[in-house]
């Protein structure tokens, strides 16, 4: 599918069943409880505890929902998908696992790295500079600064600048690559199928990586164009918070995962 053609699919499948976009609407209000009760000065320790574990619950249940929107998307299907509460809570926890993985395996070559070019030793060299010139009663910072070793504060700006660079890749490639294990996940319900990484490189060169990039950047302005309108229904006294979640977010994140499934439908 072409991009104009993602965005408007996207754009009108929220409302193409009323009744089930109310019912994911009511989800996350439900799963918003937690925040908009306190904020009316409505405070009880139990509330808050009772409150805090629905969300939990409903937060993997409409994760586990957007999972199947995205499904739908992949596959063809123009209906949102029914409601299977228990299935979509297994669904959510997964898809959970899966993210988290997808963070972990860049967060540890990122911490490889920083520790291979020095960063954390330099950095703990500073720290040590930092402190006896606290002991000896210097407070003034460039004064502490002027006080670390030329080479240590070479190697501390080098590694950093290598360490920055290192992770901005990492996150590019992995937050693509995650977005394309969710849909293979999506598609066959097993999170060992969003870790074939040849897989899902194969899938990723199948779709494009430039439509791939363009068409999340695309479909992220526009969510965030959105947000801000939501934000400022928000700002209406008492109703403008349940008007902006009860419509706005769940909009939002049907339409974002209705994109995504539609730019892989040809993977």
């Amino acid at each position: 599918m072409k991009l104009l053609e993602i965005i408007k699919d996207a754009i009108k499948y929220p409302i193409s069943d009323t009744r089930k976009f109310l019912i994911f609407c009511a989800l996350i209000i439900l799963m918003s409880l937690s925040t908009i009760i306190p904020s009316y000065g409505i405070k009880n320790s139990t509330l808050t505890i009772i409150l805090s574990l629905v969300t939990l619950i409903v937060s993997f249940i409409v994760l586990g929902y957007t999972v199947e929107v995205i499904k739908g998307g992949s596959e063809g299907d123009n209906t949102l998908p029914d409601f299977d509460y228990v299935k979509q809570f297994v669904i959510g926890i997964k898809a959970l696992i899966l993210d988290i993985i997808y963070f972990i395996i860049p967060a540890v070559i990122v911490i490889i790295v920083a520790s291979a070019s020095g960063l954390f030793s330099s950095f703990t060299k500073i720290v040590y500079v930092g402190i006896d010139a606290l002991a000896n009663e210097t407070t003034n910072l460039t004064t502490i600064i002027a006080a670390v070793p030329k080479s240590t504060m070479n190697t501390f700006t080098n590694a950093l600048t290598i360490t920055l660079i290192a992770a901005i890749i990492l996150f590019i490639i992995f937050s693509l690559m995650s977005f394309t294990a969710l849909v293979r996940f999506a598609k066959t319900g097993s999170g060992t199928e969003g870790l074939r990484f040849r897989k899902i490189l194969k899938d990723m060169s199948n779709v494009g990586f430039v439509k791939i990039i363009v068409t999340l950047i695309v479909i992220y302005i526009i969510a965030f164009a959105l947000a801000v309108v939501i934000g400022l229904i928000g700002l209406i006294p008492y109703i403008g918070v349940f008007i902006g979640i009860f419509v706005g977010v769940p909009f939002i994140l049907l339409f974002l995962n209705r994109a995504i499934g539609l730019l892989y439908a040809d993977a």
